[in-house]
């Protein structure tokens, strides 16, 4: 499945990158995938307590088949030393309320025991 932005005119397509380096940038990681198509967006998440990457990053690409050329030809290659895993990005979970998930806590024991 591909993830959907409508903000913008058209559908765009996100692939998400992991096991990245922490050197690669931005700008690295778009250089790197431009050449399989129109990159919109390429962004690493960088932790905020470290000012380090995470290892992970997502491609916003402009159709569904530059996502999918990137996919198949990225995935399990090297960039930057290290080898990274590629796949379609999945939405993010909603909670209903707008708000976070409720911790529900140890299961309640059995009432027979």
């Amino acid at each position: 499945m591909f993830y959907k932005i409508t903000r913008y005119s058209c559908p765009i397509t996100i692939a998400r990158f992991r096991r990245l380096s922490f050197y690669t940038t931005d700008n690295g990681l778009s250089e790197a995938f431009s050449q399989y198509g129109q990159v919109v967006e390429a962004k690493v998440v960088i932790d905020r307590v470290s000012d380090r990457s995470k290892g992970f990053g997502f491609v916003t690409f402009a159709s569904e088949d530059e996502a999918d050329k990137a996919v198949t030809e990225m995935n399990g290659k090297q960039l930057n030393g290290r080898v990274i895993f590629v796949d379609h990005a999945k939405p993010r979970a909603r909670f209903d309320d707008g708000g976070m998930p409720i911790a529900r806590g140890p299961p309640e024991p059995a009432a027979n025991q």
